[in-house]
């Protein structure tokens, strides 16, 4: 009975009876007890919860489906306030509500968790009415309560459907018996490019691609039919724009309590990134499948256990076995026992050392040993674990032939060497031995030309004629300058006998000394000389001040004719190397003639213009090689000249 029709009821014949019962006679009075019986028997066996409650929620009344619904007793709610059978998120909401009901006079739809008896919890709504007396006074509520649980259950239900159905990563397409699409799920049109409006009503066939032929469909269909009621597979299908994919369909009969189908519902999955990624996969399994048979160097795959899982040809027939059998073989059994040592020993360094190369002989199946080089390479797995090696192995023979000659010529290039050497260095000695010789022994015929053609002079001068004086005089300059000649001969060939004392030496305190005895002999000459400082060098310093005079004594005589000469000592860096120079603004020199410069006695310039014996620079050259150095020169003509030389182990500091 409807809430409304049994309180109007109940308000509107069944109170006013009660009261005027004291008023009417017996047999009405029976009467009106037997209506109230009746009214109370529906009350107890309504199929829905009613409740009663007075102004403060106490409970006045409640039926047996009520007791069902809370798993309760009559006797133990009667009285009690409702809100002590909800939840606290319930109980927090009813206060406010139960005084809009009151207000209002009546409530429809509210929801509450209800707690039973046993524990658990259910959900209901409640939908009831005000009772008021003829004064407008409150008198209790009447409700009906309805437990929505299940409903809820089932709505909640549905809402996980239909965001799975929207949401699920798959395409879902549904259909009627007919098997005409009903409903597609976005990720339907995401694939295939139909919107919903497209397709529906219309027949999946729209996607066929005509891959599958009609044995193909027959059979799909015959699987629907099944007491099973489902096909499952690969399948291609056509997109909207025209391109066919790839996809994974499983196709399911939804029947009804009856077993008569009332719905097909399809799922796929589109697989073209999986079929693209498959075929690069094989296409990627066939390009190193090419490269590991063709490679140009054995390639060997090695177990964790140092079992043999793969071979190339190449090493097949390197080694001169097939590939069956070495599969399952180690390495050491290809090598003697003085390899297996160096496989062992590279055994340790698998797990810690990724890549390793070693050189190795292997066994031939005829016995050979062939040197190899072994690069190999440890592969782990995500664990961490060692899971192969993998080693490219070079046939090295060659090479070591190579090598081996290439050691033994270098061998007999070195004791040709150390011959030469010795050869040079006995020549040079007999060479030096011969100059010192001949240079004394010319001094002895050189003093007597000497002392005669000065005893000639002294006591027959005045007999002889210009032409004999000036051929006496002549005489005596050329046995001067044969002296000059010899001294500096027998100077240069001491020089390469002379034991060196290898110290530091300040090379611009030495260039200063010898800059002011050049001033001192010619101190009316104009010269600006730039000396850097702190120029230091590791060398003989009696050697190297030789070298010094005679570079500088060279910038003094040619800058001679400069009315403004100017000599210089510094410090470069060329090529990565600490270069000395000499530099003036003298006379230069023609670069097309620098190979003669440091050779002895050549000259450059004529002895009238500029004198000398050409020892000078022959003999700085052999100073500066004495000292493992190099020297060259720069010159232009009228523009002066550089000289450069450098010396081993030098000690220089920056400027």
């Amino acid at each position: 009975m409807p809430i409304r029709l049994f309180s109007v009821l109940r308000q509107r014949l069944l109170l006013p009876l009660v009261h005027l019962a004291g008023g009417v006679p017996a047999y009405q009075q029976e009467a009106l007890r037997e209506s109230e019986r009746h009214f109370r028997a529906m009350y107890e066996l309504a199929p829905l919860a009613y409740q009663s409650l007075d102004a403060a929620g106490g409970i006045l009344d409640v039926n047996s489906a009520w007791l069902d619904l809370f798993q309760r007793r009559k006797e133990d709610v009667i009285g009690r306030f409702i809100g002590d059978y909800l939840t606290e998120a319930s109980q927090a909401v009813l206060g406010e509500r139960f005084t809009s009901f009151k207000r209002d006079n009546h409530t429809e739809g509210n929801v509450f968790e209800i707690v039973c008896g046993d524990g658990g919890q259910r959900l209901i709504t409640v939908n009831g009415r005000v009772s008021r007396d003829d004064h407008g006074e409150f008198l209790c509520t009447h409700c009906i309560l309805t437990d929505i649980t299940e409903r809820m259950e089932q709505e909640r239900q549905l809402r996980l459907a239909a965001s799975v159905f929207d949401h699920a990563n798959e395409a879902i397409a549904i259909t009627d018996a007919q098997a005409n699409i009903v409903t597609v799920s976005p990720r339907f049109t995401e694939i295939t490019g139909y919107a919903p409006e497209e397709v529906i009503g219309k027949n999946p066939r729209i996607l066929q691609s005509g891959r599958q032929d009609a044995t193909f469909y027959r059979d799909m269909w015959a699987a629907l039919a099944s007491a099973e009621g489902h096909w499952g597979g690969e399948i291609w299908n056509k997109r909207k724009d025209g391109s066919l994919y790839p996809e994974w369909l499983s196709v399911s009969a939804v029947r009804n309590d009856a077993g008569v189908v009332m719905n097909y519902v399809a799922i796929f999955t589109d697989l073209s990134e999986r079929v693209a990624a498959e075929q690069a996969v094989r296409n990627n399994e066939q390009r190193y499948r090419t490269m590991f048979e063709n490679a140009p160097e054995g390639v060997w795959i090695i177990g964790a256990d140092e079992c043999t899982l793969e071979v190339n040809q190449h090493l097949c027939n390197l080694l001169g076995y097939s590939r069956e059998a070495m599969l399952g073989k180690k390495p050491t059994d290809f090598a003697d026992a003085a390899n297996r040592r160096i496989f062992e020993a590279q055994k340790q360094h698998r797990a810690t050392t990724v890549k390793r190369m070693y050189e190795v002989a292997l066994l031939h199946r005829d016995g050979r040993s062939i040197p190899v080089n072994f690069s190999a390479t440890s592969l782990f797995g995500e664990d961490g674990a060692l899971t192969a090696v993998l080693a490219f192995v070079s046939d090295i023979t060659e090479r070591k032939a190579h090598e081996e000659e290439r050691q033994r010529l270098h061998a007999e290039l070195e004791q040709r060497v150390v011959e030469r050497t010795r050869a040079l260095q006995t020549a040079n000695r007999e060479l030096e031995a011969f100059s010192y010789s001949v240079s004394h022994d010319l001094r002895a015929p050189l003093r007597a030309i000497n002392g005669f053609s000065h005893a000639l002079q002294e006591e027959y001068g005045p007999l002889l004629d210009d032409n004999g004086k000036n051929y006496l005089a002549r005489v005596r300059a050329g046995s001067e300058r044969m002296g000059e000649l010899i001294d500096n001969l027998i100077e240069l060939s001491q020089l390469s006998r002379r034991e060196m004392d290898i110290a530091p030496v300040d090379l611009s305190a030495i260039a200063s000394e010898v800059a002011a005895e050049l001033q001192a002999g010619e101190p009316s000459r104009k010269v600006e000389w730039v000396v850097a400082p702190a120029l230091q060098a590791s060398g003989d310093a009696v050697l190297l001040r030789v070298a010094l005079m005679n570079l500088l004594g060279n910038a003094w005589k040619y800058t001679a004719k400069r009315s403004e000469a100017r000599i210089e000592l510094g410090l470069d860096e060329i090529d990565g190397r600490h270069v000395f120079f000499v530099r003036d603004n003298g006379a230069g020199f023609d670069m097309a003639h620098v190979g003669k410069l440091f050779g002895a006695f050549q000259r450059l310039h004529s002895p009238a213009d500029y004198p000398g014996n050409g020892i000078g620079l022959a003999t700085v050259a052999r100073i500066v090689r004495r000292h493992g150095g190099e020297v060259w020169a720069e010159g232009t003509p009228g523009e002066g000249a550089t000289f450069y030389f450098t010396i081993r182990e030098e000690n220089i500091p920056t400027h």
